[in-house]
């Protein structure tokens, strides 16, 4: 009778104890990694000394963990219908995040019409239109734009974002950056947020501004920044400071520079920024790139038609043809009567300037690298 009254009890805390079992906290391994949540840590951004705070969209914050999935979609031919190219195939950052060639081709070997821009010191451009021709408002929508282009990546959105879902790492980079799934809107949100940290602003210029030991510049430089800066009353200045100005190198504008003869206004081979607004007082404008790195940007103007700069100098110096929406700070016989006409000196030495432009610390920052 005891043994029975013995074999109950035992039976009674072996149930009780599977009972438990079943309340317990499930174990850790068995817990799908795609239906966490995480933490995403704000990411420290390293603003030069002189530069404005970016303007950061507030519904897309910079994040260790956005930065690093748009780093890998940027470099991964993933992107691209055939898996060949990917954003850096087009913005090489020894190039300053632009193409050496006149016009990048797609996929499918189709040159562009445009010359690449490049691409740093876009956390600046957030309330300005990108672009050559200004048709992208927002730096997450431009993103986008190559992708489904069917000269460039020439991949539809949906089949890009099925390929992504179907990959081993990204779903899971994707959930630890947004706690979300894949879809086209966060994969824009990671591509910005790569291309906004990609800041310029340790040029041999901003040294001697900063006055960093060691640092000093040359006396051709010196005058080569007057001219720019219209600082010396010397005849043919330069005048860049025009559009060219601040601590960014271009205030963002869109202008017309004389680049052809155009007797009437329905003549413009590509409208530029007349083609997005409709209006007849755009066209021929594009936008005002930077000169930060400009050594480094070649070709140069919307359609890579000058190699070197010197000829770009010599444009407008003495090269500038007459439109109907010309700019009127260009200095030239349509504007202010005469053109600039530089001397050889000045040319030299406003070259010396532009030079002191570029950055190689940037060019080098292994954090703009490809990770792969």
């Amino acid at each position: 009778m005891k043994q029975l009254i013995y074999s109950i009890i035992l039976l009674g805390f072996i149930l009780n104890a599977s009972s438990c079992d079943k309340n317990e906290a499930p174990d850790p391994m068995e817990i799908d990694p795609l239906d966490s949540t995480y933490v995403q840590t704000s990411y420290n951004l390293e603003i030069p000394t002189g530069f404005p705070e970016p303007v950061i969209p507030s519904d897309n914050q910079l994040t260790d963990q956005g930065v690093k999935l748009g780093r890998m979609l940027f470099y991964d031919p993933i992107l691209s219908a055939d898996s060949t190219m990917s954003c850096a195939t087009c913005h090489r950052q020894e190039n300053a995040f632009t193409d050496p060639r006149v016009l990048s081709p797609g996929i499918d070997g189709i040159e562009g019409t445009r010359n690449s821009m490049p691409l740093f010191n876009l956390a600046y451009g957030l309330n300005t239109a990108f672009t050559w021709d200004g048709s992208r408002t927002t730096l997450e929508e431009q993103a986008l734009e190559p992708i489904d282009n069917p000269i460039e990546l020439h991949q539809p959105i949906p089949e890009m974002v099925q390929k992504l879902k179907d990959h081993p790492d990204y779903p899971l980079l994707f959930r630890k950056a947004f706690n979300a799934d894949i879809d086209s809107i966060n994969v824009a949100k990671a591509l910005s947020q790569f291309m906004r940290i990609i800041i310029s602003g340790n040029s041999r210029y901003d040294q001697v501004i900063n006055q960093v030991p060691g640092v000093e510049p040359t006396e051709l430089e010196i005058i080569g920044r007057n001219l720019f800066n219209l600082e010396t009353g010397m005849p043919g200045e330069a005048e860049c400071v025009h559009c060219h100005g601040g601590v960014l190198y271009t205030e963002f504008s869109f202008k017309n520079n004389g680049l052809d003869d155009i007797a009437s206004i329905n003549d413009f081979s590509d409208l530029g920024l007349g083609g997005v607004t409709g209006n007849t007082s755009d066209y021929g404008k594009f936008k005002v790139p930077t000169l930060r790195n400009i050594a480094l940007t070649a070709p140069y103007m919307h359609d890579g038609r000058f190699a070197t700069l010197e000829e770009v100098i010599d444009h407008y110096s003495e090269g500038i043809h007459f439109s109907p929406t010309i700019s009127p700070e260009l200095g030239s016989e349509f504007t202010t009567g005469q053109n600039t006409n530089l001397t050889d000196e000045q040319k030299q030495a406003l070259l010396a300037f532009l030079e002191m432009l570029t950055d190689s610390s940037f060019i080098n920052n292994e954090a703009y690298a490809n990770p792969f």
